[in-house]
């Protein structure tokens, strides 16, 4: 008789594990579920935004647009300082912050055109065969645009962000 009761005290142990080892199992498989489904479901969600401060952080970073003012192709001419040369512009494209300023871009064309015209007429051909010359070129065209749309001070950040110029050829005419 004593060597049963060590059988029936280790069946009562293994017997309390083994009835609630199919209940025990289950939970804690949905436990790990359901933390992993909602963890990843708050993440998609994106947290505790409301529409309106959505909107607002959209509105911050404004996607650029882009404003052709020389179509590729034309080949325009501009005459640079002293007459006897001319350089060859295939294509100008600017980099704008909002639609506003590509409209007015648009609407100005013929004064963007004529800054333009003034800007190469102060050039000589050596200011635009080095690539300084030419980032100085595109700075002022960027900040002559941005006079004519009326972008300067604060708002120059919404006006021309950069300016994509593509330089064909320069020539002499005689």
């Amino acid at each position: 008789m004593p060597e049963e009761t060590p059988q029936v005290e280790e069946q009562k142990k293994g017997g309390l594990i083994a009835k609630f080892q199919p209940i025990l199992i289950p939970l804690v498989v949905s436990l790990v579920v359901t933390i992993v489904v909602s963890f990843v479901f708050l993440t998609m969600m994106g947290g505790n935004k409301t529409p309106a401060q959505t909107k607002e952080e959209d509105a911050k970073t404004a996607i650029p647009i882009k404003a052709v003012v020389i179509q590729t192709g034309t080949m325009t001419t501009f005459m640079l300082k002293g007459g006897r040369d001319v350089v060859v512009i295939d294509s100008l494209t600017l980099l704008v912050g909002t639609d506003r300023a590509r409209s007015l871009c648009g609407e100005k064309q013929d004064e963007i055109m004529d800054a333009l015209s003034v800007i190469f007429l102060s050039k000589e051909r050596t200011d635009l065969v080095t690539p300084a010359g030419v980032d100085l070129l595109k700075k002022q065209i960027r900040q002559a645009v941005n006079e004519i749309i009326g972008f300067t001070g604060e708002a120059e950040k919404d006006g021309v962000l950069n300016v994509y110029l593509y330089i064909k050829a320069i020539s002499s005419v005689q």
